[in-house]
């Protein structure tokens, strides 16, 4: 399998919106027209559903999950992650919803548990805790990224990390800052408002 027929693959699993429908046939709500207007779990939560936005993103990082771990196992190819950074393009674009989507983070925390388990449970206990105190969604989701990339670099500097995994970490953690970009200009401002859970 070549890389270009995998990063379709890989693009098109991360693009099953999962938040949408979710909450589309479960509560009649069109996530695209209510709160962020983002189809990610957050948004799903803002709904007043804890249990769907549980499920979404328990399924948007099972997303990546499979996905890497597929090719982590049966694909030899040495740029292959960049199939895998596709899964997450395909959560924040999917083809299925006019190109808007989430923010990449569930599906971007799968493909960390896949690549790096121990630096990733770090990271998720992290963003865990942020959320729980602040309530802020975008600050959690943010250091995350900026965490697992941090522990990843020490990782390859004192230990067996691997460069295409550290690459593959800075790579996302730009792509999250990209996706974040005007949560980031709201946490700046202090503007930024924790999500009101119902």
């Amino acid at each position: 399998m070549n890389l270009l027929t995998l990063c379709v693959i890989g693009y098109i699993v991360g693009s099953i919106p999962t938040g949408f429908l979710l909450a589309k046939f479960g509560s009649g709500i069109d996530l695209r027209n209510f709160g962020s207007h983002s189809v990610g779990a957050t948004n799903v939560l803002r709904t007043g559903n804890k249990k769907q936005a549980a499920l979404t993103l328990l399924i948007d990082a099972t997303k990546g999950i499979l996905f890497s771990l597929f090719v982590k196992l049966f694909v030899c190819n040495p740029y292959a992650l960049v199939a895998v950074f596709f899964c997450i393009i395909g959560h924040v674009y999917p083809i299925w919803l006019s190109f808007k989507g989430g923010k990449g983070v569930a599906t971007s925390a799968g493909i960390f548990l896949t690549l790096s388990p121990g630096f990733a449970l770090v990271s998720i206990i992290i963003w865990a805790l942020t959320a729980k105190i602040t309530r802020v969604s975008s600050l959690a989701s943010i250091l995350l990224s900026v965490s697992f990339t941090v522990l990843t670099l020490y990782g390859y500097i004192v230990g067996d990390a691997k460069l295409d995994v550290l690459l593959f970490a800075i790579g996302t953690l730009f792509f999250l800052l990209y996706t974040h970009l005007d949560n980031i200009k709201r946490l700046i401002n202090k503007e930024e408002e924790a999500v009101a859970i119902k």
